[in-house]
């Protein structure tokens, strides 16, 4: 707008018309319904602390869900395997020393006590 704008001049004489009588009952009733016109019982404390929040900046909660994993891993301990249960009749070690494949290619399985007998022969 340039600076001699006749409309200018006139917005300044204009006055904002006074309110009515009846706009603050209005607006009094329309609060009133609103807010309500007797006190509100109180909620339970369990109806509280179910609805509470607490805020908590994004890098102090991975910070401390980093602290609780970390607690969780030391804590733990070294797991520890299971121990293998062997059976009297099996050889759990091979010695590849000499091997010497068969002439038919058939395998044989042999109990500790018909190893024993072949290795005394």
């Amino acid at each position: 707008m340039s600076e001699h704008d006749p409309l200018r001049a006139l917005l300044r004489e204009w006055q904002a018309p006074e309110p009515s009588p009846e706009l603050d009952q209005r607006v009094v009733s329309a609060y009133r319904e609103a807010v309500g016109q007797g006190a509100r019982p109180r909620p339970s404390i369990w109806a509280s602390f179910w609805r509470s929040r607490i805020s908590v900046p994004a890098p102090v909660l991975a910070l401390g869900i980093l602290v609780a994993v970390a607690a969780l891993l030391w804590f733990r301990g070294p797991s520890t395997p299971k121990p293998l249960t062997v059976s009297p009749n099996v050889v759990a070690q091979l010695n590849a020393t000499g091997f010497q494949p068969l002439p038919n290619g058939r395998a044989r399985v042999l109990s500790v006590t018909e190893l024993k007998m072949e290795l005394k022969k």
